[in-house]
């Protein structure tokens, strides 16, 4: 397998790494702007990737924290 060259995510591959999960801070966080979310539903919210391998990567995300989406 080729590796795809993306350097800008060389960012948050070399970064610190926080600890917990990612999806479950960003939702309590006020700056939507900032913090990449589109829209806030009822049950999930809508983020951009900050690091995409593509132009316009979306995540839906739910607010409940869960191990396995399928």
């Amino acid at each position: 397998m080729k590796n795809l060259w993306a350097p800008w995510r060389k960012e948050f591959i070399l970064g610190p790494r926080e600890k917990g999960c990612i999806f479950c801070k960003l939702p309590r966080k006020k700056d939507d702007r900032n913090n990449l979310i589109l829209h806030r539903g009822r049950h999930n919210f809508i983020i951009l990737n900050r690091y995409p391998y593509n132009n316009g990567h979306l995540m839906v995300v739910p607010y409940r924290h869960t191990k396995d989406l399928a």
